[in-house]
Order: structure tokens, then C-alpha cells, then sequence
């Protein structure tokens, strides 16, 4: 006899697990969901609610950690955390339905919790997020943090060309640095460097192009141009209701990014009580604010913003917790040649590889990059081991 602890990372391994024990097929699926077990933390809730939570949990086979101030019945909100495998999910969301004091939007939100499957929408097309894919990066500002910045159109273009051969799924290309303390450029500037590059760019590839700006103006002449997706650094804050509604009216995409602060002075000192739950705050807020005004929701990224008003301590912890954004949508990792990196562990190359790797295994579903090639290589690995 052997006894041995097994290895259960997502819903495949638990089902590849149970049929080698020789399950029946309906037996596999059922165990399989009982295999695996989600930790979901629900801030701010009713008290009331809580105390109902708690006990239907309880119903069902499992358990939350509560305040204890919900268990001497006090009136307030509180936070909690509720511990389930999928098949208890599944029973609670259909027990939250009828509950009052808004456990009904827990439920909702527990739906999206076990939703795996995603895809990513541009104008009349979509991406196939099964597997994460790579954002190339072209920089047209000499001024960019990573020191690749191009200002030759042929080069751009042709520095594209060769990120969609070695098979990146999306370009994105931007006009402005906004790395740390950098004086922002107005729109004229911005559009100059900007077209040109990337009229040659649609003319050579057929991926979908995101362009990084937060101008009203810059994403006007690019969606004209065939660019496909708005990259905004400022979640929609600057070019507010114009910008959101030309996404809207255009069928873009849009992928909204934490920062606190602006460029200019975000690195002064950044805190935070609880980094990844106000992030997450400010992003579901901003995705709010973006379908509000008709943008769909399969239409909306979200990117936590490493290296965006974050100290080292910061970015680690939103690297950890990058599956966290998943509820909220597609999650871009941007972690490619970060100040925090180097603080970790210098200017090799290697570093910067290894940072897209964790940011990727930790539930990123695009990868935004300046190393296309050797990224892709790691995704095709991390992609057999997930197979596997």
C-alpha cells in the first residue's frame, strides 16, 4: 500500500486524478468539482447577510470565517471569507437567490467566481482566452522607461512584423512614456508620432492593435486609423464621457489600469491599507463607470497597474494575486522590464522572463511584453503542464 499527497491544480488534474481510481464517468465530474476548493473573500457585507451566509454555508457541507461581531448579532457591515469546493458554489448560488440583504449580487458574483471560460471582444472579432496570450510592445517615445523607444516608422512597423510571426496575439503601440516622474505630452504631439507608424502596422498585420493612450483625441484618430483596442493608463478618467463613449460607439476594446496618482508623482511614497482589495475596488468601479455607458463587458480589460504609484512590497503582492481580477474580466499582466523587477534581481534578461512567467501562472490572461519570443516559449510550456 501506498499513501501519497496528490497534486490538484485546476478542475482538469482532479478529473484526470479521479478517472485513473476508475470512477464512473458521472462519478468523475461530481468528485472532481468536490476536489477543489475556492477561497472567496466578500468585503463590506450586511451583517445580516453574513449570518445567513455563514449558516447556509454550514447547510451545505462547509464553512466562513466571519467577525465576530456577526456572531453576537451586531448591526454594520463586515468582511468575511467563505470556503467552498465548486459543488458547494453551485448549491449556495442557487440558496442565494432568495436571500435578502444583498446576498442575491453574492450570488452573481460567485457565478463569475466559477466561470472559467473568457473571451476578449474587439470590434467585430474576439480573442480566445483559453490559454493566455502576448501583447507585443512597440514604444514611439524615445523618452520610454525600458530604452527600446523607436522613432522610425520602418523599424516600428517592421519590429511588429516580427512579433506576429513569432506569434504574439496582439500589438500594442504607443506615442507617450509614462514612466516615473515624466511630463506628460499633449495630443498633437502624441498623434504626429503616432499615425503614421501605425497606418503602415495595419497595412502588415492582421492581429488585433491596441494603442496606449487616454486622449479623446489620439483614440479618435487611431480607431479611424484600424486600431482595434484603447490601452488607457488612467481607466477612462481623463477623456471621460467622450472617450467612453467613442469605445462604446466603435465596438473597441478598452483595457482599464490602476494608478495612483499621475506619472509625475505616483513613486512618492504610494500606500495602501490593503493594496489588492482597493485595487480591485477602483477597477470594478471603473468597469462600472465604462458599461454605463454601453461598452460591453466582454469588451473590458482590466490591469492592475504594476509599477503604477506601487512600492516593490505592492507589486509582488498584485503579481500574487492576479487571479483575484478574474471575476472582473480579462486580466493584463504588465510586468515587462517594472523598476521592481530590476530592484529584485537586476538587468539580466532572465529576470525580466521569469517576472512574465509568475505573472502569467498567477492568473494573467494577456501578457504585455518587450521580450515577444522568449515569452512565448514559457507560455508553451506553462500550456503543456496545463494539459498535461
Amino acid at each position: 500500500m501506498i499513501i501519497r499527497k496528490a497534486v490538484i491544480n485546476n478542475f482538469n488534474d482532479a478529473l484526470r486524478l479521479i478517472k485513473n481510481v476508475g470512477c464512473s464517468s458521472f462519478a468523475c465530474t461530481l468528485l472532481a468539482k468536490k476536489s477543489l476548493l475556492n477561497a472567496v473573500v466578500v468585503e463590506g457585507i450586511d451583517n445580516r447577510a453574513a449570518n445567513i451566509l455563514k449558516q447556509e454555508a454550514i447547510s451545505v457541507g462547509t464553512d466562513a470565517a466571519i467577525n465576530e461581531n456577526i456572531s453576537r448579532f451586531k448591526q454594520g457591515i463586515s468582511d468575511l471569507v467563505l470556503f467552498a469546493n465548486l459543488s458547494q458554489v453551485e448549491k449556495l448560488i442557487v440558496k442565494f437567490r432568495l436571500q435578502p440583504f444583498g446576498l442575491k449580487e453574492v450570488a452573481l458574483k460567485l457565478e463569475e467566481v466559477i466561470n472559467k471560460k473568457k473571451i476578449f471582444k474587439y470590434r467585430q472579432k474576439s480573442l480566445d482566452l483559453s490559454n493566455p496570450v502576448v501583447m507585443g510592445i512597440v514604444n514611439m517615445d524615445p523618452n520610454s522607461f525600458s530604452g527600446d523607444g523607436l522613432t522610425d516608422s520602418d523599424k516600428a512597423c517592421a519590429q511588429v512584423v516580427e512579433f506576429e510571426r513569432l506569434g504574439a496575439q496582439i500589438i500594442d503601440i504607443g506615442a507617450e512614456s509614462s514612466r516615473p516622474g515624466v511630463k506628460l505630452i499633449d495630443a498633437k504631439t502624441e498623434i504626429n508620432r503616432l499615425i503614421p507608424t501605425l497606418k503602415k502596422i495595419r497595412k502588415n498585420v492582421k492581429i488585433p492593435i491596441s494603442v496606449d493612450t487616454y486622449k479623446y483625441e489620439t483614440a479618435k484618430a487611431a480607431l479611424l486609423e484600424g486600431a482595434d483596442i484603447v490601452n488607457d493608463i488612467f481607466a477612462l478618467r481623463k477623456g471621460k464621457e467622450k472617450l467612453a463613449k467613442l469605445v462604446a460607439d466603435t465596438k473597441a476594446g478598452v483595457i482599464l489600469m490602476h494608478m495612483k496618482g499621475i506619472p509625475k508623482n505616483m513613486q512618492e511614497s504610494p500606500e495602501y491599507k490593503n493594496c489588492t482589495s482597493e485595487v480591485y475596488e477602483f477597477l470594478a468601479e471603473r468597469k462600472k463607470y465604462a458599461m454605463d455607458f454601453g461598452i460591453e463587458k466582454e469588451r473590458i480589460a482590466v490591469d492592475p497597474g504594476h509599477g503604477f504609484g506601487k512600492t516593490v512590497e505592492h507589486n509582488i503582492e498584485l503579481v500574487k494575486n492576479m487571479d483575484v481580477f478574474s471575476t472582473l474580466g480579462t486580466v493584463v499582466g504588465a510586468v515587462s522590464r517594472k523598476r521592481f523587477v530590476r530592484t529584485l534581481a537586476g538587468e539580466d534578461k532572465t529576470a525580466f522572463i521569469v517576472a512574465n512567467f509568475l505573472t502569467v501562472l498567477c492568473g494573467a490572461d494577456i501578457i504585455r511584453v518587450h521580450d515577444v519570443k522568449e515569452t512565448i516559449n514559457v507560455l508553451k510550456i506553462i500550456e503543456t503542464f496545463r494539459g498535461v
